[in-house]
């Protein structure tokens, strides 16, 4: 099945009112149009060059095909070279349906490449789609 999915990436100016830490290493913001679970954000590099925890942030949720929207389970991923990547823990956001935000604090990380994916939607990993409005990535 081809998935249909955009992440619009690029810097995110920080703003007190918004970032989880106004001094974390680096920051980006995006959001989501029509992916389905499975679908992978893009790699960053977090070079753990401060104490600043990996925080993401999803305003907007909404459902593009089936039900409502109720639920996304987003994973953070770290790479690995050569052998498996691994999987750094999964959380359940609800609260970013209907305009509201959800945000998953992952804790410090040690330097390495990650990303998030979208593991299950309305807490089922297959069969259905999800839009994103605003992605907000801090780490």
């Amino acid at each position: 099945m081809r998935r249909l999915a955009t992440v619009l990436g690029g810097s995110a100016a920080l703003s007190l009112a918004i970032a989880p830490s106004a001094f974390a290493e680096g920051n980006f913001s995006s959001s989501i149009s029509g992916a389905a679970t499975g679908f992978n954000s893009r790699w960053w590099d977090d070079k753990n060059q401060d104490s600043s925890n990996t925080v993401i942030k999803f305003t907007g949720c909404t459902t593009t095909s089936g039900p409502a929207f109720k639920s996304v389970t987003v994973q953070l991923t770290r790479y690995r070279p050569v052998i498996s990547d691994v999987n750094e823990g999964q959380k359940t956001f609800t609260a970013c349906a209907n305009g509201g935000t959800s945000t998953g604090n992952w804790g410090r990380k040690q330097a390495a490449e990650y990303r998030f994916a979208l593991m299950k939607i309305n807490g089922s990993s297959s069969g259905h789609w999800m839009s994103v409005r605003t992605v907000g990535v801090w780490y």
